[in-house]
């Protein structure tokens, strides 16, 4: 599956009604944001286990930030300037950007961002759904080949 198909069964379950809890309980970094793309950008407002273990902050260190806080001096602006610009008129987004965990030890991000919609339809969230992508391809060459 997908990051994008993950992403969205994700969103999905939270449009259904699942507690964002239950996020928890995935492998899966996942970061939820308030809707609002405007300057300084949308607060944090969930994160579950495995982004604090991605990127080293606390979920009470992140919650009420924005994820500025997790970019820093070779963070690509222009990706982040492609981002805010393909939510607003596609609603979703698939990229790559450097980005800073609280030691300021830098990882490449791979995030996928998907909308989280209320009943009428209206976005009232954003799901970024995010891997080290180092790590997680560096993984995927340890694994034996398949039979």
């Amino acid at each position: 599956m997908s990051r994008l198909q993950r992403a969205t069964a994700y969103a999905c379950r939270i449009e259904a009604g699942a507690f964002f809890d239950t996020l928890d309980e995935c492998e899966d970094a996942v970061l939820i944001t308030e809707a609002a793309l405007a300057v300084p950008g949308p607060r944090i407002v969930y994160v579950n286990a495995a982004l604090e273990r991605l990127c080293g902050y606390s979920r009470a260190e992140l919650i009420g930030n924005t994820p500025r806080l997790l970019q820093g001096y070779d963070t690509d602006r222009e990706e982040l300037e492609r981002l805010r610009r393909e939510l607003e008129s596609q609603g979703c987004f698939e990229g790559e950007v450097m980005n800073y965990d609280k030691r300021r030890q830098e990882y490449v991000l791979g995030w996928t961002v998907v909308p989280i919609r209320d009943t009428a339809g209206a976005v009232r969230n954003w799901l970024s759904l995010q891997i080290d992508v180092l790590r997680e391809s560096a993984g995927m060459r340890a694994q034996p080949p398949a039979a």
